[in-house]
């Protein structure tokens, strides 16, 4: 039999190689597919270890606190804390730290909103008049949300005499009502008389106001130097602006903080908590940012009225008339300023810390009230796109009965959240034994940027040092914010929130809710706990197991709402943001909230892409072999059934035809085996000689299973029919029309065949359908997150090539199937010519074969690929529909062009020579 099988082998070298050739390529892309697949797991699995772990690992919250929109999304909200202020009772705190397991519980407690003020002097000199004295009007306009917000405020005047001032200032006095020029003629005046204008007391915009400078001395009427602001030189003059700033209060266990964060790291002025001076019994320690992380520029246009504003002054014109007068004054530009708010800011820690202590602290920022902001509610689309519900506030929640001011002008745009003013016992007459008012104490400054960062593909809310992560969603929003992200302003109803700018201690804490005794901070003052928990060491099953254990006991013990944030990953959420009142229009934004167990679902992913992935690869390679050795094993028929007249029983006929096929497949697989590692170098892929190695059983293996259907096929035929074409007669005589219907007849009489070709093709077909839906799994749970992004980009390529590779196997089997028709019908193509048939008319006759099984195939092929998409996404992603009907249109292309070569062979017949073949 073996002499016999090397007979064959020799004398059918064509069909022989074509086998060889089939299995080698299928057994090398199904070695360097399989590789790259499961190398490609290996690096998604590498890089979920490399970035699986937060700076934290649970988030602890209050009972209720978790909003129906997380629920429903499984995703940590941005602006967490904002809307929690208090909640969680020292109790509870030490209950958790007592559970095992857990090697950090940083508490954070929200405190609220205080009101400070900044001042920067701007230098107006060189906008002088030539004369004794010159008044200038300054328009201020309130820029934020990058330049969309635009808030302006009322005027201020600014009196600059070059004449020697006086000033004074007596118990119950208004500083203008004692201040005093010197004429050239000797005549003291009393500015007040036309400049102490009444304020209004609007609480976002006093109306019109005005000061007074003197060149003489280089001082104005509010006196730069006894604040510590420094004395400007004589014959200089400025115009001293001040900007409000909400500053944000919380906090935090020292201890708790640098081991969890690394503040104690961060400090870049004064000493951190507990290293300083001591702190006074009625003083709050602070750490104040370096940065005020907020987006609210002023635009200062300075203006020059007429000489004769200046004279009504020198005139000692009554207030009422010098202030109608400047109202209607033509005026001149003389300069445009921008002052960003850190100028502001710094101006207002540097006020703390020249000043210090009390002095500085009862004038800037005295602790008589606070303000909270409560969460956002949203109405959520179809689409999952989340709208922000508008909220009206009553100005009267900005006044402070205990301190008249101001409330921050951002305070008058559109707002989101619920505003809630908490006044403090403040025991001046010391009806409650609790001494003096509270006063800030700032220690030092920090600097979040220098915090210790763990991977940006695993951040997790730190609200206390990074405001939240707002960008543009389409490219409208994009060119309106100028291709930068949305920022917090000094809306503290607004969308977002600033972090908190002001870092307090528990002990401060403390003080402050026990002057709080009608509110939260009374009886629960903390409002979450972030741990980080011991023995942790990746996303692998002991260690999910071990923070889920923490988190069930943590339940148990306090009641309180737990998050898993150990896995998790910035997840982008689309934010429709309402347009605001002055001037700002809608933006599509996409907010990072945070999406809890990314980790594990691309894990679980990645496992479920590999095995689609092996499968599909095994099915197509199969089927190009299986159509190879069938087409081997038809162009023996006869001689099978000769051997059978000769009295070779089945087993024998079975064996020979597998011998012959093993040889092929074993040949076929040290070739590929010798291949595999050259061509995954040249190609950027890396397959290991192991790997290689096993070309050699999976191409043997797949040969002596995909012949041994046809051989026993072909031992199973009795010997007369053996003889005869494999063609399957019709049930009813019927004559087809044109080379379409003649086509589609041929493609009849030979089903299986033609189920053959169409199935390769629809295998190939389902697998890039599939391929999109897994991808689109990606992007519905894991893309949107940085880490599923990362591990989507680096899976790409490689699931193209293999893709690729499948298609252009389908492409052989089909060109295989037809090429054996045509070997198999060449009298019937010879006899068409013969009737007159040109060989184009052959040639379009094959093609529309071709393009048939291309048809059948790819329509299969898309119906079993959306079918499956449903299952993988939980839904129809657009996407896929798409993909399915290129797929299914690239098969009838692919299926069409593979037709050339076996459609250029029919219209070559010799047709003496095919007609007289039988």
């Amino acid at each position: 039999m073996i002499r016999l099988v090397g007979a064959q082998l020799r004398h059918r070298a064509g069909r022989v190689l074509v086998l060889l050739l089939g299995i080698m390529v299928a057994a090398t892309g199904f070695s360097v597919l399989t590789g790259t697949a499961e190398t490609q797991r290996l690096e998604i699995t590498g890089t979920v270890k490399d970035n699986y772990r937060a700076q934290y690992d649970i988030l602890v919250r209050p009972k209720g606190s978790t909003t129906a929109v997380e629920r429903s999304t499984g995703l940590v909200r941005a602006n967490y804390l904002s809307g929690i202020h208090g909640g969680i009772t020292h109790a509870q705190l030490a209950a958790i730290r007592r559970l095992d397991g857990i090697e950090v519980a940083a508490p954070i407690g929200m405190v609220g909103y205080f009101t400070g003020s900044g001042v920067v002097q701007v230098p107006v000199t060189d906008t002088l008049a030539p004369g004794e004295r010159t008044m200038l009007r300054i328009d201020r306009t309130r820029v934020a949300d990058r330049g969309l917000t635009r808030i302006p405020r009322s005027p201020h005047y600014e009196y600059v005499t070059r004449r020697p001032m006086t000033f004074a200032m007596e118990d119950g006095g208004e500083l203008l009502d004692l201040t005093t020029e010197r004429l050239a003629s000797g005549k003291e005046i009393n500015l007040g008389t036309s400049l102490a204008w009444p304020e209004k007391k609007d609480l976002f915009d006093p109306g019109p106001t005005v000061g007074a400078w003197s060149t003489h001395s280089g001082r104005g009427q509010d006196a730069p130097g006894q604040w510590g602001k420094g004395d400007t030189k004589k014959g200089e003059a400025v115009v001293r602006l001040s900007q409000d700033f909400p500053l944000l209060l919380a906090a935090v266990d020292p201890a708790a903080e640098a081991r969890l964060a690394g503040l104690d790291k961060a400090v870049v002025a004064g000493d951190y908590f507990g290293t300083g001076a001591e702190v006074k019994k009625w003083h709050i320690p602070l750490l104040a940012t370096s940065r005020p992380l907020m987006d609210q520029r002023e635009e200062i246009d300075i203006r020059r009225l007429p000489t004769t504003a200046a004279d009504l002054v020198a005139d000692g014109t009554p207030a009422a008339k010098v202030r109608d007068y400047l109202g209607k004054a033509k005026n001149t530009r003389i300069r445009k300023v921008t002052i960003e708010p850190q100028s502001f800011y710094e101006d207002l820690l540097d006020t703390w810390t020249t000043q210090g202590t009390e002095a500085a602290a009862g004038m800037f920022a005295p602790l008589t009230q606070y303000w909270t902001a409560g969460p956002v509610d949203y109405d959520r689309a179809a689409d999952g796109t989340l709208t922000p519900r508008k909220v009206k506030n009553d100005p009267e929640v900005w006044r402070d009965k205990a301190a008249w001011h101001s409330a921050p002008l951002g305070a008058v745009d559109t707002q989101f959240r619920k505003l809630t003013a908490r006044p403090l016992i403040t025991d001046l007459d010391g009806t409650h034994g609790l001494g003096g008012p509270l006063l800030f104490s700032l220690q030092g400054r920090f600097d979040a940027t220098r915090l210790p960062g763990f991977s940006e593909l695993a951040q997790v809310p730190m609200e206390t040092y990074h405001p939240p992560t707002v960008t543009a969603a389409d490219a409208r929003t994009r060119d309106l914010l100028g291709g930068k992200d949305l920022l917090p302003t000094d809306n503290v109803a607004g969308y977002l929130q600033a972090p908190p700018l002001l870092l307090t201690d528990l002990g401060g804490l403390d003080k402050i809710a026990n002057r709080d005794r009608s509110g939260e901070l009374a009886r629960a003052p903390l409002s979450v706990v972030r741990i980080r928990v011991t023995g942790v060491t990746g996303p692998d099953p002991v260690s999910r197991e071990r923070i889920a254990q923490v988190a069930r006991e943590i339940v148990a013990a306090t009641g309180l709402e737990v998050d898993i944030t150990m896995g998790a990953s910035p997840t982008a959420v689309a934010v429709a943001l309402p347009a605001g009142s002055h001037g700002r229009p809608p933006l599509a934004l996409a907010e990072g909230w945070v999406g809890k167990g990314v980790a594990y679902r691309i894990l679980d992913a990645a496992d479920r892409k590999s095995v689609v992935l092996f499968v599909l690869i095994l099915a197509v390679c199969a089927m190009f072999v299986l159509n190879a050795a069938s087409a081997m094993v038809r162009t023996r028929r006869s001689e099978l059934g000769v051997l059978s007249c000769l009295g070779w029983g089945r087993g024998r006929l079975f064996g020979s035809v597998l011998w012959e096929v093993g040889a092929v497949g074993l040949v076929a697989g040290l070739l590929s085996a010798a291949l595999a590692v050259p061509l995954s170098s040249w190609s950027g892929l890396e397959v290991s000689p192991a790997r290689a190695l096993l070309a050699v059983p999976a191409a043997l293996a797949l040969a002596l299973a995909a012949g041994a259907v046809p051989a026993w096929r072909a031992s199973a035929v009795p010997p007369v029919e053996a003889v005869r074409p494999g063609a399957r007669p019709p049930r009813r005589a019927a004559s087809p029309r044109g080379v379409t219907g003649l086509a589609l007849a041929h493609l009849v009489r030979v089903p299986g065949r033609t189920l053959l070709g169409a199935a390769t093709l629809a295998v190939c077909v389902f697998a890039l359908t599939v391929l999109l839906a897994v991808t689109y799994g990606f992007q519905g749970r894991v893309i949107g997150s940085l880490l599923g992004d990362a591990i989507v980009l680096q899976a790409r390529p490689a699931d193209y090539v293999a893709i690729t590779i499948m298609f252009a196997l389908g492409a052989l089997a089909v060109a295989d199937v037809l090429y054996l028709g045509i070997r198999e019908r060449d009298a019937e193509l010879a006899a068409l010519r013969a009737t007159g048939w040109r060989a184009r008319s052959v040639l379009r006759l094959v093609l529309t074969e071709g393009a048939g099984i291309g048809l059948l195939g790819g329509l299969a092929g898309a119906v079993a690929g959306l079918a499956a998409a449903f299952a993988l996404a939980d839904g129809l992603p657009r996407v896929a529909v798409i993909g399915a009907a290129a797929a299914a249109g690239a098969a009838v292309v692919l299926a069409v062009v593979s037709s050339a070569v076996p459609a250029t062979v029919a219209g070559r017949l010799r047709i003496a020579v095919a007609l007289t073949r039988d």
